[in-house]
């Protein structure tokens, strides 16, 4: 019996989007038949290799063929495809993400917590990402701007309204705390200071308003009667204090008109002028002391409160 050679196969690999099972291919075996044994009918016919270019053939034995591997250059381009690919997917994807990010800042759809509810403060608390394209914003207009108007002029009328009763108001404080003339048809005879043996003191304390007996007397500012009645050389005097606590005193009347704690306005009669007390004639003592105290100048004072005697 003839010695028989190890049979050597190899392994055939179709290159392609799947690969498929491999086939084994039997190698050709040497001719060293015997005489006495008939040679061996393959059991199945042969099947006829691959194209060389889809076809890498691994050999049992021995390191890969040099040279160019089939379908490289292929699987090359395809991989470089898909990298162009994945690249334009990401840039769109960029894209997309800053136009989301940019419609955040305007749209309270896509905001949350404090921005949300302050972009509600502006867009309306059901308001959508829509923008309102039926508005007629002309007439809007035509109906805002005259209400505007209307708001406007109401406001002017408001400050005026105000400013006048400030001037009205103001008025009234200095009709309050204004002087008057007490007496009318008069001459001054005797002003504050002068000396002379007719006063008790060596001195006038006060200003002498002389005229016909029986002239009205009027307050020469508003105030509170304090006192009236005979008070020796003074005659029949009234007392009335002012608002700011000053005292003005009216001498040698004929008649008192008023009582102790009415109140009088400038200009409202407080009674006559007369000749009773240490007098030479019919007239009006006036005197002024500035806080209840010391008599002051009664003509100094008319002129600071506007009246000039």
């Amino acid at each position: 019996m003839s010695a028989v050679s190890a049979e050597s196969t190899s392994q055939t690999y179709t290159v392609g989007r799947r690969a498929k099972r491999p086939t084994p291919v039997a190698a050709p075996r040497p001719i060293e038949a015997a005489v006495d044994q008939p040679a061996k009918t393959p059991a199945r016919a042969e099947r006829s290799a691959p194209a060389a270019e889809d076809t890498i053939t691994f050999p049992a034995v021995g390191s890969l063929p040099s040279g160019r591997i089939p379908g490289a250059r292929r699987a090359a381009r395809r991989a470089a495809a898909v990298s162009s690919r994945t690249r334009l997917v990401a840039g769109a994807a960029a894209v997309a993400i800053a136009a989301i990010g940019s419609l955040s800042v305007t749209s309270p759809g896509l905001l949350a917590g404090a921005d949300a509810a302050l972009a509600k403060n502006y867009v309306g608390a059901n308001a959508t990402n829509a923008v309102d394209v039926s508005r007629n914003y002309d007439r809007e207009l035509a109906v805002q701007k005259p209400l505007q108007a209307q708001q406007i002029a109401m406001a002017l009328a408001e400050q005026k309204a105000k400013e006048a009763q400030q001037v009205q108001a103001r008025a009234e404080e200095k009709i309050r705390n204004q002087w008057v003339i007490p007496v009318v048809g008069y001459r001054i005879t005797a002003r504050f200071g002068q000396g002379g043996g007719y006063w008790s003191s060596g001195r006038h304390t006060g200003l002498d308003f002389a005229g016909p007996s029986g002239s009205t007397i009027v307050s020469i500012a508003a105030g509170t009667v304090k006192s009236t009645g005979y008070e020796g050389a003074y005659g029949n005097k009234t007392v009335i204090t002012l608002n700011d606590g000053t005292e003005v005193w009216y001498c040698h009347q004929s008649s008192i008109q008023v009582q102790p704690g009415q109140k009088v306005g400038p200009g409202d009669v407080i009674g006559a002028t007369g000749s009773t007390g240490n007098v030479t004639g019919p007239h009006l003592h006036l005197e002024v002391h500035p806080g209840g105290g010391g008599p002051a100048d009664p003509a100094a004072m008319l002129v600071a409160h506007g009246v000039n005697p």
